[in-house]
């Protein structure tokens, strides 16, 4: 996609959507990570993002790595952090650290695949040493895109379902069109949410540069984030957001280094730099 995008600044439906997913045991981001580097050509990888909002202190993600291969990714305001572990090839191990609330949230994820696909993560999220859920993500393709992703949380140790999160991506070409993510729990209405995006320009998206199954593993949790937007292969520039909440939408601006790559991507309340590495 481009950027933590709209997302960053539409939170006002996606932290509806955290709250009913707490509702299946989750307090908070889920994210797990992909395999190696992407399965396309490039001649560089995304080295840091920092995101300036009005109203807040501006913040850097850094992505760190191993051999070309996605390791770590931190934050400077220390409210995240992922180690990313492979077998061979492949990220089999994903932990994250999330420092944001009362006490830090460890999330663990382990990715399965078919071949090169990512097809099931599986994994706990605990609190204080405590495992609070854990859940079960499963994937749909159409040829290699994705096209629906659902994660289901669980009371620990049981097969009773808690709640669920379900992606659905329609595309236009090799960009994402459409973004429905719906969010389930017993005894409360479903929450859905329309997203659009338009307007692509012809750049390299800096987040399909990380590994494709980083962006898969994490769509249905980085809800104030890049979602499944970093399987575009360009940058949006018009975001719409539409739920029973109301309607959002945001216009960005782009700047391009003298390789072509998205430099700067910016709308009336937030904005996006990117810095890169060469492969």
């Amino acid at each position: 996609m481009k950027m933590k995008t709209a997302y960053h600044k539409l939170g006002i439906f996606l932290a509806a959507m955290l709250l009913v997913v707490s509702c299946g045991g989750s307090s908070g981001d889920l994210v797990g990570l992909g395999d190696l580097i992407p399965d396309y050509t490039n001649s560089k990888l995304l080295k840091k993002v920092t995101v300036t909002e009005t109203g807040s202190p501006s913040y850097d993600v850094n992505f760190g790595y191993g051999a070309n291969k996605l390791s770590t990714v931190t934050t400077t305001n220390n409210s995240y952090e992922f180690d990313v572990l492979y077998t061979g090839n492949q990220i089999s191990k994903i932990t994250k650290t999330d420092a944001q609330g009362a006490q830090p949230q460890v999330i663990t994820a382990m990715l399965g695949y078919t071949g090169a696909l990512l097809t099931a993560v599986t994994g706990t999220i605990a609190e204080g040493g405590v495992v609070t859920a854990d859940f079960t993500t499963d994937y749909s393709y159409n040829a290699a895109k994705a096209v629906q992703v659902k994660t289901t949380f669980f009371t620990p140790g049981t097969t009773v379902e808690t709640g669920s999160v379900t992606s659905q991506l329609q595309y236009a070409g090799d960009n994402i069109s459409k973004w429905i993510m719906t969010i389930a729990a017993p005894g409360v209405a479903d929450i859905v949410v329309n997203t659009d995006f338009s307007d692509y320009d012809n750049s390299q998206n800096p987040y399909r540069l990380l590994p494709r199954s980083f962006t898969l593993a994490t769509c249905n949790f980085e809800t104030s984030g890049t979602g499944p937007t970093g399987l575009s292969a360009n940058n949006y520039r018009n975001v719409t957001v539409q739920s029973a909440a109301g309607t959002l939408s945001q216009i960005f601006t782009h700047t391009y280094d003298a390789q072509g790559f998205l430099s700067e991507s910016s709308s009336a309340d937030v904005s996006f730099d990117f810095e890169y590495q060469s492969l």
